[in-house]
């Protein structure tokens, strides 16, 4: 039996790690309750109350990463089914909100999605790389970016559309080692902090010009390799 709307918001505030507003937390239910409903597989994770979980609780989690940029647009790369971004779109509805997603049919759910929840939200149905050479380029306070790709690859699609001073935060468990610095260094950012569920850079300076590659490449010739365990991407 599906869980009841009282009961998906009982489950959210009891385990957000932030005070919701009544406004909030209802958004955030029905968030979870669409994405659940979705017309295709957005997401293999089934059920409200596991999404609920599984995907607002833990973008929940990067908050305080957030807050913490500078004042400016929030944006979400590789979005899916609308976590990170739409999430934390939900909770600081002062910054611009830009989602990115290249499969046109999620781009297209984002929207829906979006206009369901009374989010006014950006939905890009591009590729990164052509939007960071493009006028999205430097320009976001803070990017974020969840189960996208292996850090150094996701530091690559991602950074070049942080503005000099912004942060770049993605969910990711692995360590901090000599691949991420590396690709962080290429792309003039720095690593500001790792809790073993996000690793958070601060753009230094603009982009430099040899970046971003031409799309594919990230992932194709990593700035710097390492044994990932399989499947293991920015979660």
């Amino acid at each position: 039996m599906a869980d009841s709307p009282s009961q998906l918001h009982e489950q959210l505030v009891a385990s957000s790690p932030i005070t919701l507003s009544a406004q909030q937390a209802d958004q955030l239910v029905r968030f979870a309750e669409l994405l659940a409903a979705a017309p295709f597989n957005v997401t293999a994770t089934q059920g409200a109350a596991a999404i609920v979980e599984r995907h607002v609780i833990d973008a929940l989690r990067g908050i305080d990463h957030l807050d913490a940029a500078p004042p400016g647009a929030l944006l979400d790369v590789g979005s899916g089914g609308g976590s990170p971004g739409l999430v934390l779109g939900i909770v600081r509805p002062q910054r611009e909100l830009h989602l990115v997603e290249s499969a046109g049919r999620k781009a297209a759910f984002l929207t829906s999605l979006a206009a369901h929840l009374g989010v006014e939200a950006h939905v890009h149905a591009e590729r990164s790389e052509l939007l960071a050479a493009g006028s999205l380029r430097d320009t976001a306070a803070c990017v974020t970016a969840r189960a996208l790709a292996p850090p150094p690859v996701a530091i690559e699609l991602c950074a070049p559309l942080v503005q000099v001073g912004g942060r770049l935060v993605l969910w990711s468990r692995a360590p901090l080692d000599e691949t991420i610095s590396a690709a962080a260094r290429a792309l003039a950012c720095s690593h500001l902090a790792g809790d073993g569920a996000q690793l958070v850079f601060e753009k230094r300076e603009p982009t430099p010009a040899a970046y971003p590659r031409r799309p594919g490449m990230a992932a194709k010739r990593p700035l710097a390799r390492r044994s990932y365990p399989a499947g293991e991407t920015t979660m």
